[in-house]
């Protein structure tokens, strides 16, 4: 199955998860000619997958042609603050914006974009590095069908996508993915 997007795709943050989506999607078909990673110090391996595919990198970006179809934000939650809202700004009401930081919510997106802007907000757990990941997602009420089904198809490229209903069970989707690979069950009688 070959990944398709009707625009061009950002890519803010390269490195663990960012890199393991990018690498994904590749893998899925999607042409590196509509993707864009804005990373100001990406990690070697990175550098290597973007230059290999020739994807547009930047330190930052100021403006675009034309609006993202999607923009993914993948970077630490503590440098949120910092990083989306010039990215924010990129964006219009059509742009479908896929956050994958832990513990920030979709209300803290929307303030910053234009009313309406369809946001997902997901969680993917540690397998998703190797694609084989379990990915819990929950969208807010501007998300049409065709966008879910676009997250849903990129989401898919790291593993499995589970749909919740209510962005609190998000929460307990961190907790798990987190603290999960952690357990050994072998220990418990």
């Amino acid at each position: 199955m070959t990944l398709r997007i009707d625009g061009t795709l950002l890519l803010a943050g390269a490195g663990n998860m960012g890199l393991s989506m990018l690498a994904g999607w590749l893998d899925r078909g999607l042409d590196p000619k509509q993707l864009i990673v804005q990373d100001p110090s990406p990690p070697a391996r990175a550098k290597e997958l973007i230059g290999k595919h020739g994807i547009d990198l930047r330190a930052s970006v100021g403006a675009l042609r034309q609006p993202p179809a999607v923009l993914v934000v993948a970077v630490k939650p503590q440098v949120m603050d910092q990083v989306f809202p010039p990215l924010a700004k990129l964006a219009d009401q059509s742009t479908l914006v896929l956050s994958v930081a832990a513990g920030r919510r979709i209300d803290g997106f929307e303030q910053h974009l234009p009313k309406g802007t369809a946001v997902v907000r997901c969680i993917p757990n540690t397998p998703s590095s190797v694609g084989r990941g379990i990915t819990g997602a929950v969208g807010n009420a501007h998300v049409t069908p065709a966008q879910r089904a676009t997250c849903d198809a990129l989401l898919r490229a790291i593993g499995e996508v589970v749909w919740l209903e209510d962005e609190g069970l998000i929460d307990a989707v961190t907790a798990v993915s987190g603290s999960g690979p952690a357990i050994n069950f072998s220990t418990f009688p």
